[in-house]
């Protein structure tokens, strides 16, 4: 018998942080502040909901946050970088990024504060620039690790991408975000994907099997809705799922027989457990209620 995710504990913490200059007597001097939110364990939690939506193709994917009777004093200071700890106690997520806007979606006793974020630091990724030269032969790697290095990223990469050589030289001054676009060109029938997952790098071909991490499938809240047909005529599916905290771009995800048993039966479902490739996710995840659902799209491993 499944266990209801109701039963699962769920916590969002956050932490912010920002600085500015201000006298001190006679002295300009740089301030540093922060503030946190930490989601009790036990009892009454606040009413805090998280939600975004990652793809391949987003370089530094946004997500939101959304905070139900905030009384701390974030209004009136200069809040730059955020830090959410989302997930069920012992299976969570860190997510880091950038502060683009903060405002009270409805002031008031039952206000909702809107805090929208972006992965990473925004300014260094809109600012970073690399010249880059390369022979044939060199690894994909090395020359990412060369563009992960302006970044102060670190790396992920997943197995296939990681055999991959460059079949001409390569040249490139400009843009981190311009690198990316070209090497993801010159490697366009491996099907090769560049991004951010908050301050690493990933690299993934997709449709060949590749992944960077690989997850199993515990709970489904449809039957998988399977299409064919797009731009690569590649057969891929859309799964609806309470949210895995872990679960990223470039993983693979394990759908055990059993899942679709369980939930479903044998009509409409699969005899055998599949993997999918995840090429896009969407999430809305909330330490109260019933907010915890998330949609996954990939390619069949096969």
């Amino acid at each position: 018998m499944a266990v209801s995710l109701e039963r699962f504990n769920r916590i969002i913490d956050i932490s912010f942080s920002g600085s500015s200059t201000q006298y001190l007597g006679s002295t300009l001097e740089n301030v540093g502040y922060s503030k946190s939110i930490i989601c009790p364990r036990r009892g009454r939690k606040p009413s805090i909901e998280i939600n975004g939506s990652f793809t391949t193709k987003n370089y530094m994917p946004t997500f939101n946050i959304t905070i139900k009777n905030l009384y701390l004093d974030l209004m009136g200071k200069q809040y730059s970088r955020i830090k959410v700890k989302a997930g069920y106690e012992g299976q969570t997520v860190t997510l880091e990024g950038t502060i683009l806007t903060m405002y009270q979606e409805q002031p008031g006793p039952e206000g909702k504060t809107v805090i929208q974020c972006m992965y990473g630091q925004v300014q260094q990724w809109l600012d970073a620039t690399v010249q880059l030269q390369f022979d044939t032969g060199t690894s994909l790697t090395e020359v990412l690790d060369a563009i992960k290095t302006k970044l102060n990223a670190t790396d992920k990469y997943g197995e296939v991408a990681r055999t991959l050589t460059l079949k001409e030289p390569f040249q490139y001054e400009g843009t981190a975000r311009g690198a990316i676009d070209a090497l993801r060109k010159r490697f366009e029938e491996d099907r090769l994907a560049v991004f951010i997952r908050s301050t690493t790098l990933c690299a993934v071909c997709l449709t060949k099997g590749d992944k960077i991490g690989e997850h199993v499938l515990q709970y489904m809240s449809a039957p998988p809705q399977e299409n064919t047909g797009d731009e690569a005529g590649t057969y891929y599916t859309t799964i609806n799922a309470p949210w895995i905290p872990e679960l990223a771009i470039g993983d693979q995800l394990v759908i055990p027989a059993r899942v679709y048993i369980r939930n479903f039966g044998t009509v409409g479902g699969s005899a055998k457990t599949q993997k999918i490739q995840v090429t896009a996710i969407s999430f809305h995840f909330g330490t109260t209620g019933s907010t915890n659902s998330m949609t996954v799209q990939g390619f069949m491993v096969r």
